[in-house]
């Protein structure tokens, strides 16, 4: 009986010990650590050990974009004199690495061009725990199954908010390309209104509207929460090619969020401009009620400038979500008529 008592103690102890392991692991189930700290493909398949490197001249030219955000997305591209049949992609200094079938129609495009070259565009999901810069290592396999020679590309690490739902832009050169986001009570954010409906410095700007004392611009640092990447604004050019809009949990609303994008400024109109728009929620991409997460568009060569605010008049709308948790959006964000006549103040307010 004592021996029995003996054993049931044991199984409990062990038993115990077992699913405080469990419960105690902050490592997400089947993610690597390239993956959970770096970067991910849709559809990839995740293979340990080295990069497969081989001697086979492929790509005529091969580029990845420079600038690195946590959770945003980057382009990498590979012109080829043949077809390819995969690409393998890996973080320089980090084991493992990413295989992606290049002929998946959800993972990355292929066609020839007149010049017989080979154009595959790969869509590179970042990590929100990323934190520094890195170099990316990848090669190409053909359909012969030949490896190529190893390239690298530098990236450079952007600094940007992730928070509990973030909103993230992408596109593919140096022009004006904003991000709106609708929040359910009606709230635009966007350059000239940054903010939250339910952030402190959304109402510090409020009752700063409100007031009679407009000479004295209130003092809020941007970047807290909401708008924290503008890029290229007016087209004075930074490189990052990105914009980002995320929010805490204390300024949340519950209910149906839209978003939006649109060319401000096209500083190169005899080229098209790829994008691409990503959301995540507590590190899951969100299921929208209409459109794709992500989802990728472009404006052709030739797109006109759209110099709007916030009546999205022109934008392109890419995609609604329901957020089920949140603040009930109790009040309406409807521009009262004296903001209305205060926005040029409001809006120079974010100016630079």
């Amino acid at each position: 009986e004592n021996t029995m008592k003996q054993l049931v103690k044991l199984f409990s102890i062990v038993f115990c010990a077992m699913a405080m392991y469990a419960c105690g692991n902050d490592d997400e189930p089947g993610k690597s650590a390239l993956q959970d700290q770096f970067i991910d493909v849709d559809n990839s398949e995740y293979t340990e050990g080295s990069l497969p490197v081989g001697e086979t001249s492929m790509l005529q030219a091969a580029t990845f974009d420079e600038a690195a955000l946590p959770g945003g997305t980057s382009y990498l591209t590979l012109n080829s004199y043949e077809e390819l049949d995969y690409v393998n992609i890996g973080v320089q200094g980090e084991s493992g690495y990413l295989k992606v079938k290049l002929d998946a129609p959800s993972t990355a495009q292929g066609r020839a061009t007149t010049t017989g070259i080979y154009t595959y565009t790969v869509l590179v999901l970042l990590s929100q725990n990323l934190s520094s810069s890195f170099t990316l290592e990848f090669t190409t396999v053909n359909k012969q199954g030949e490896v190529s020679t190893k390239f690298t590309s530098k990236t450079n690490y952007i600094e940007a908010g992730t928070g509990d739902l973030q909103v993230n832009l992408r596109f593919s050169n140096e022009k004006d390309v904003d991000l709106y986001v609708v929040e359910p009570n009606g709230n635009v954010i966007y350059y000239g209104q940054p903010f939250p409906y339910y952030s402190d410095e959304y109402q510090i700007i409020n009752d700063w509207l409100e007031s009679d004392d407009y000479e004295h611009e209130p003092d809020i640092e941007r970047g807290e929460i909401g708008l924290d990447i503008d890029s290229n604004a007016g087209c004075y050019i930074d490189g990052t090619n990105s914009e980002n809009i995320f929010f805490k949990t204390n300024c949340m609303q519950k209910g149906t969020y839209q978003v939006w994008v649109n060319m401000y400024a096209n500083c190169d109109p005899s080229i098209a401009t790829n994008y691409t728009v990503r959301v995540t929620y507590k590190g899951i991409a969100v299921t929208p009620k209409s459109g794709n997460n992500p989802t990728s568009g472009v404006f052709p060569a030739g797109t006109p400038d759209n110099e709007i605010d916030d009546e999205l008049t022109g934008a392109t709308k890419i995609m609604e979500f329901t957020i089920n948790e949140g603040i009930e959006p109790g009040r309406s964000a409807a521009v009262t008529a004296k903001k209305h006549l205060l926005k040029k103040e409001f809006n120079m307010l974010f100016a630079n």
